[in-house]
């Protein structure tokens, strides 16, 4: 049975590279564009800006679908359950 991919702790996105998560390095719960320079989760308001966004682009969707597409996303995350 195959492992199970890493996702990011933030948007769930999936950490199949080096590249993927913050700085490069493998043993941080979050991908590179959650975090900072530093490597440090950026806000939550950033993180949903960055997703929504993402939607638009990807899925053609309002901003307005999106924004609630990325809310409901983001809830079930681990860094932002019970926060938001």
């Amino acid at each position: 049975m195959p492992e199970k991919c890493p996702a990011c702790g933030s948007c769930g996105m999936p950490l199949e590279k080096p590249e993927d998560y913050a700085l490069g390095d493998a043993t941080r719960p979050y991908c590179r564009y959650c975090t900072d320079a530093r490597g440090e989760l950026l806000s939550y308001e950033q993180v949903l800006e960055t997703n929504a966004r993402f939607y638009v682009e990807s899925q053609g969707v309002t901003p307005a679908a999106a924004s609630a597409m990325a809310r409901a996303m983001l809830a079930d995350m681990p860094a932002w359950r019970g926060r938001h």
